[in-house]
């Protein structure tokens, strides 16, 4: 997440807990409600980091997913059959 990175009154953004509003925002603290009512004091610093965990999260998830699988096939060399 950019450092400038502001959160706007009235805009919607996504924790895990789900989509929230953001309701007001006075210097580092601010109000958030959630589609389902629930209402919350909290401040800007905590729900930013929240953003930037899932963030890093979901990039990390994506880097597995294109990650080369490692082969499953041993690589010793068999054995000769016994005569």
């Amino acid at each position: 997440m950019e450092d400038d990175f502001k959160f706007e009154v009235g805009a919607t953004y996504k924790n895990m807990k789900g989509a929230f509003e953001v309701i007001s925002i006075r210097s580092n603290a601010m109000v958030i409600r959630w589609d389902n009512g629930r209402q919350i004091d909290t401040t800007v610093e905590l729900q930013k980091r929240i953003l930037e965990r899932m963030e890093h999260e979901k990039q990390l998830a994506a880097a597995k997913k294109t990650k080369p699988k490692k082969s499953t096939k041993s690589k010793a060399k068999p054995k000769p059959a016994a005569k």
